[in-house]
């Protein structure tokens, strides 16, 4: 190892970090009084600053829109090829990170009855396991493709929005469609057809179905005999940004 860069603070505990920092490609190392994070690509880093940039990708990831631990911050980088290893300390400007999020239910399951206090036992520890990895799921489907692509950390900031307009559901679609052109291969990837597309453009596009809620002022000929409504609209994009978040994690 020749690079490691403190975490100076978190909210998570460390468990949870080092999950998170492993689905990014990162490790978690425990450096004196503070754990560090390093990786093959950090190390193949040739000054501290270039290492530095890396972590400020992840730091952004945890305290952007995905919204996993608001408290993330990069203390010094350390540096190993050095006897004793040297840290380097970054000053930077305060900046101001957007704050969003996204609700999520929950369900409370109780033991059975009559179990032993052994069996009670066992059975806590096995459902509070089973409750930590559906909690890191739920956090890695936002971290892992925020890390990953700067157009899927909007995303998740847009589907943050509360009542989103015609124009914020176009965006989420437009974000996730990429190129145009590649429209067709597009909906085949996450299965929806032309009929489906015709009836949410429909929606969020003609202010003759949608009023000023749609992205246009103007009325237009309709593509659809079916125009979706703005709740069908906002669950169909959901739907759509949901595999497309999906399928960059799979691509990674």
């Amino acid at each position: 190892m020749k690079w490691a860069i403190e975490v100076q603070k978190t909210s998570l505990e460390q468990r949870n970090l080092a999950d998170l920092l492993k689905g990014l490609g990162f490790d978690l190392i425990q450096e004196n009084e503070c754990p560090a994070l390093s990786s093959p690509t950090i190390d193949a880093c040739a000054t501290a600053a270039d290492a530095f940039e890396i972590a400020k990708d992840v730091r952004a990831a945890f305290k952007g829109p995905a919204n996993i631990d608001p408290e993330f911050a990069l203390g010094s980088v350390i540096d190993y090829a050095t006897t004793p290893p040297r840290r380097h300390v970054f000053l930077e400007g305060a900046s101001c990170v957007m704050k969003n999020t996204c609700g999520t239910g929950a369900i409370t399951i109780s033991p059975p009855k009559e179990l032993s206090s052994d069996e009670l036992s066992k059975w806590h520890e096995e459902h509070n396991e089973l409750e930590y990895q559906a909690t890191l799921e739920r956090q890695r489907v936002l971290l892992e493709p925020a890390f990953l692509d700067p157009k899927a950390a909007k995303v998740i900031e847009l589907l943050c929005i509360e009542n989103p307009s015609g124009e914020t559901l176009y965006k989420i679609y437009e974000f996730a469609e990429g190129h145009h052109n590649n429209r067709s291969a597009f909906h085949d990837e996450i299965g929806i057809n032309e009929e489906q597309f015709n009836r949410f453009k429909d929606a969020v596009h003609n202010p003759a179905v949608t009023g000023d809620w749609a992205r246009h002022g103007i009325p237009r000929e309709l593509n659809s005999t079916d125009p979706m409504t703005p709740t069908e609209a906002e669950q169909f994009v959901r739907r759509i940004a949901e595999k497309w978040l999906q399928s960059i994690r799979r691509s990674k």
